[in-house]
C-alpha cells in the first residue's frame, strides 16, 4: 500500500488536473529522471512549472 499511497496517487492527481496530461506527464517524468524527451506537440500542453516540480520531487523519491 506505501507506493500506491506515497506515489501513484500523487501522480494521477498531477495526470489528471488537465486534459491530455496522460502523455505530458510520460514526459516530465523522463526530465524529471534525467532523461529530456523534449516538449509535447499540440494541443498538448506541457506540465507547469510548479507541476513538474511537484512530479520530479515525487520520481526522486523512487530513484
Amino acid at each position: 500500500m506505501g507506493r500506491l499511497r506515497d506515489f501513484v496517487v500523487p501522480y494521477i492527481a498531477i495526470r489528471d488536473r488537465e486534459a491530455g496530461y496522460g502523455v505530458s506527464i510520460v514526459k516530465a517524468g523522463l526530465t524529471a529522471a534525467g532523461r529530456p524527451a523534449g516538449p509535447v506537440r499540440p494541443p498538448l500542453t506541457d506540465l507547469t512549472e510548479q507541476e513538474l516540480a511537484e512530479l520530479t520531487a515525487l520520481v526522486k523519491t523512487v530513484i
